[in-house]
């Protein structure tokens, strides 16, 4: 097993973070109502809270050391930042929902379901190529 880049390990973490909370909120929709808006409360705060940075990161800091080169995998890139937005968007759902105070189970499972699909491809297919791709000298913006 390739040991990840040093850049990219605060990343692989907060991915098995997010991998604990996708795994409780799938639980969680199988539950009552009360317990589905307290996990959805939960999950909602902690997407806002290290989600949103993580991708954040992942855009401004990771993906521009690789877009310009001629091999970059473009297509990957796309449907990573396309599931942001699709995350972005089921997480005001949810939101929404909890606010409410009925949240359906199928939201619960399909945010949860999303959010595994992304990480696993983001860890098997679009990390390995990056660093692949990019000179171990350009990795200075470390941000953490």
């Amino acid at each position: 097993m390739t040991r990840r880049h040093d850049a990219l390990i605060p990343l692989t973490h907060d991915h098995h973070h997010a991998l604990h909370n996708a795994r409780l909120l799938r639980k969680a929709a199988d539950s009552g109502d009360t317990d589905r808006v307290d996990a959805a409360r939960s999950f909602v705060q902690f997407f806002r809270e290290q989600s949103v940075m993580h991708f954040r990161e992942e855009e401004e800091q990771i993906f521009p050391l690789v877009i310009n080169h001629p091999e970059c995998p473009r297509e990957a890139i796309v449907r990573i930042l396309t599931d942001h937005v699709r995350l972005h968007a089921l997480v005001d759902s949810l939101g929404t929902s909890a606010e409410e105070g009925s949240v359906e189970g199928d939201l619960m499972r399909e945010l949860a379901d999303l959010l595994q699909a992304h990480i696993r491809y983001e860890e098997d297919t679009l990390f390995p190529a990056i660093e692949e791709l990019v000179p171990s000298a350009l990795w200075t913006g470390e941000s953490r």
